[in-house]
């Protein structure tokens, strides 16, 4: 039985007029019998239980209480929009959260959405001391596109891409309110309308005409508003053509497919799957063309797990679809752990995956367990307690869905955004190192030989595929991090400063930062701008606000800025201590009451410093001077292969103050190290673990005391390398690498032959799980220049959770 926290469900409360106390929301004359006899048996039975059959984790907390705010979450169970697909039958892949043991669905309440439009054209170079260029906006709420965007480094790419671009979606059956249902909710997200008047919508049939299907199936019917939203959350000022097929049977969606090629789109996206054996999965690709010239196919890889080793889900199982497998997306507020993406992703236990023994390896595919077609190849979200705010009229409005249905248009979109359309799924094993990679989780139980179908681990796996979508493969304006695990970027505040930390996307070119701050969201004030160079992975900030007045609420935000242009962060507050105490000869003073919240999670903890604590300043009878807790920030880390290095500013507050890392391989940490400082303003603590294993996760956090308190960072985890170089060689104008994976998933990494700051030398590979391999590079002329000289490195760049782990050699 599935249990949804009751945390994943607050903000999306169900309003009075919307409660459904028990009577159905969708309308019976539609409702298949199939349909109805089901759910009115899980009823009786009291046994919503997911639609998938890998057992599913407890949702995340966090999420469910932003998303539908009732009050028991353990009432809520995903159910699936449609009938399973048979031999004859394919079925939609949509499921949508309804109440436990009723025949009712969550409708949400949505906040004021928050403006996805974050984005301006270069400025003056300092010119982020002038007015706002973008004014203030609430954080999103969770499955609402800006939420989205914002999680997966898209809303530069989402503001300004995709024109020219079309999106083809194939589903069966008809939708009557497909357009107006689009609209409603492109209007509430404040996106640009997509209407068969301005040409940004059409409709067909399946033979490309408008007789549409007699039929309206409300499960389809559901499906096709996922499809729309989706397409529309990532990519707004994408073309959309929705094909009809007249029924689910594989006749009649292989005549929509082959007219949704004829449209000519950039991308095709299929919601649904037919999960086939024996003859009939051999048969499957006689039933029609399923991929096109310089148009890519994304197909959904299933909502029931992992289906064995003689089933396969189809079309997503064949070589040329790009199969969409589906994660988990949730805020570092839901996970309790901070990492530098600010969102922690993994593999949803419903995801279909697969090994296809019926077709040959595709090329671009370098697993070795499976000797067929492995897949999915990419992901995105698409658990239903994560899952979107849909708009469909048939189901009373406002719905929570998910399953692969949601990933498959959100990658089509992805494509469509990024300009590889027309590439297929060897874009993203092209790009894996630029993806983000989900390491966890599980979708069934496979051959130990290819246990990485069903677990998902650092590089390929069946779950995840070569990792989910990011901007970060494509050069352009910087992008804003998510929130710490306190949901905010806010470390620390006392009654005088405050500690903020998050981190940029420079996304290919220099890219400065600073915050802007004050007492309303008019802001005011700003930090000075630093520069964070030009990567594109995300960079950890962090800057003290000083001079702040005592018991005032400050609004504050994270801006960057390159090039290409400014990218402006949501909304947070935070509120100062008030002054109680009084300083020597009576005057007021902000240092005497010191409140420190740390972020040590899951629960947050305050430190106060005792009244009339006397601190090395104070003198006279008449008054004292507290001694403050002092504040831990700017934690950064840099792995290698067995060792790593950690980093934190300690600020003394002006006395004494000791400090220790404290570290382990789980949340429990369980090892330390010391260190002291005196009485100066603030300290650099610097540690080296020594004698790590290669490719294991660990974690540590930084705890500072004095005689005010005690300060005590937040949880921070890091993967070792899981890769080291065993010897570099070269012969005539080869180099040869030799590299050994110390881990049971094969090891995918980039290598880079530098010359100070500059690289020379950029390569890709992978090397088999718990083997070693010989890399052959033809490095330039320039570096075999520098090399000759021993000038040149060679690092090799293991990427997990956002965070690059490095080892290196000299050449």
């Amino acid at each position: 039985m599935r249990r949804i926290p009751a945390s994943f469900l607050r903000a999306l409360e169900p309003s009075r007029s919307q409660r459904t106390c028990g009577r159905s929301v969708r309308r019976p004359r539609r409702r298949s019998t199939w349909g109805l006899f089901a759910l009115v048996l899980l009823t009786l039975a009291g046994l919503l239980a997911p639609a998938g059959g890998a057992a599913a984790a407890q949702a995340p907390a966090s999420i469910t209480n932003a998303t539908t705010g009732l009050s028991d979450a353990t009432s809520l169970a995903p159910v699936a929009a449609c009938e399973p697909s048979t031999a004859f039958r394919a079925t939609c892949l949509a499921q949508i959260l309804g109440v436990r043991g009723t025949k009712a669905l969550v409708h949400p309440r949505l906040r004021r959405p928050s403006s996805i439009y974050r984005f301006t054209r270069p400025r003056p170079r300092h010119g982020h001391t002038s007015t706002p260029a973008v004014a203030a906006a609430a954080a999103p709420q969770p499955g609402t596109p800006a939420y989205l965007q914002q999680a997966y480094d898209l809303a530069y790419l989402s503001q300004n891409a995709g024109a020219g671009e079309t999106i083809a979606i194939v589903d069966a059956y008809d939708d009557p309110n497909a357009e107006s249902d689009l609209a409603a909710y492109r209007s509430e997200f404040g996106l640009p309308p997509c209407t068969s008047a301005n040409g940004c919508f059409a409709k067909h049939d399946q033979t490309g005409g408008t007789n549409y299907p007699t039929t309206v199936d409300p499960g389809w019917e559901l499906e096709i508003s996922l499809d729309l939203d989706a397409v529309s959350a990532l990519c707004p000022n994408c073309k959309i053509d929705l094909i009809e097929a007249n029924t689910s049977g594989p006749s009649d969606l292989a005549a929509a497919q082959l007219e949704a090629g004829m449209l000519a789109p950039s991308v095709i996206t299929d919601s649904w799957d037919d999960a086939l054996s024996g003859r009939q999965a051999r048969n499957f690709p006689t039933t029609g063309d399923y991929t096109f010239p310089g148009i890519t196919t994304v197909a959904a890889s299933g909502d029931s797990g992992y289906p064995g080793s003689s089933t396969n889900d189809f079309p997503a199982a064949l070589p040329g679809v790009t199969a969409a497998g589906g994660t988990t997306l949730q805020p570092d507020s839901t996970s309790g752990v901070q990492n530098v993406r600010g969102f922690t992703e993994s593999a949803w236990s419903g995801t279909g995956s697969g090994c296809n023994l019926g077709a040959s390896k595709p090329s671009y595919q370098t697993d070795t367990g499976c000797t067929g077609r492995s897949y999915s190849d990419i992901s995105a979200d698409g658990d239903p307690d994560t899952g979107m705010q849909v708009y469909d009229t048939d189901d009373g409005g406002w719905v929570v869905v998910g399953g692969t249905s949601e990933a498959s248009p959100l990658i089509a979109a992805y494509y469509a955004l990024v300009g590889s359309a027309s590439q297929g799924p060897a874009w993203a094993y092209a790009n894996a190192s630029l993806l983000n990679d989900p390491t966890s989780g599980s979708n069934g139980t496979c051959l130990a030989t290819i246990s990485y179908i069903c677990n998902a681990g650092p590089g390929y796996d069946g779950p995840t595929g070569v990792g989910s979508i990011s901007g970060a493969v494509v050069d352009g304006a910087p992008g804003i991090a998510g929130p710490g695990a306190n949901g905010s970027y806010t470390q620390t505040v006392t009654s005088g400063s405050a500690e903020l930390q998050g981190a940029v996307y420079p996304n290919g070119a220099d890219t400065t930062y600073w915050w802007e701050y004050g007492t309303t969201s008019a802001y005011g004030q700003t930090t000075t701008a630093n520069d964070i160079g030009s990567g594109t992975a995300a960079v950890p900030v962090s800057d003290s606000l000083g001079g702040l007045s005592p018991g005032a609420t400050y609004h504050y935000r994270l801006v960057a800025e390159n090039s290409v242009g400014t990218e402006y962060g949501y909304d947070y507050t935070f509120t100062t201590p008030a002054s109680t105490l009084s300083q020597p000869g009576g005057g007021g003073g902000n240092q005497n009451t010191t409140t420190t919240t740390t972020q040590s999670p899951p629960a947050t903890t305050t430190t106060q410093s005792p009244p009339g604590t006397t601190g090395s300043g104070g003198s006279g009878t008449s008054g004292t001077t507290s001694v403050s807790a002092p504040v831990v920030s700017g934690v950064r880390v840099g792995a290698a292969a067995t060792t790593a290095t950690v980093s934190a500013t300690i600020a003394t507050r002006g006395a004494p103050t000791t400090y220790s890392l404290q570290y382990g391989t789980t949340r429990s940490l369980g090892k330390s190290f010391s260190g002291s400082q005196s009485s100066g303003p603030a300290a650099t603590a610097r540690f080296t673990l020594r004698n790590l294993s290669p490719g294991k996760i660990y974690y540590f956090r930084v705890v500072a005391s004095n005689a005010g308190g005690n300060s005590t960072g937040t949880i921070v985890r890091f993967r070792t390398s899981p890769v080291t170089i065993t010897r570099v060689s070269t012969s005539g104008n080869v180099l040869n690498v030799v590299l050994r994976c110390h881990s049971s998933a094969p090891c995918r990494v980039r290598l880079q032959g530098r010359s100070g700051t500059r690289v020379l030398l950029s390569s890709q590979a992978t090397i088999r799980g718990n083997h070693t391999s010989t890399i052959t590079l033809r490095p330039s002329k320039s570096f075999q220049t520098v090399a000759t000289r021993r000038n040149a490195t060679l690092l090799v760049l293991s990427t997990w959770n956002g965070s690059t782990a490095t080892v290196s050699a000299t050449v």
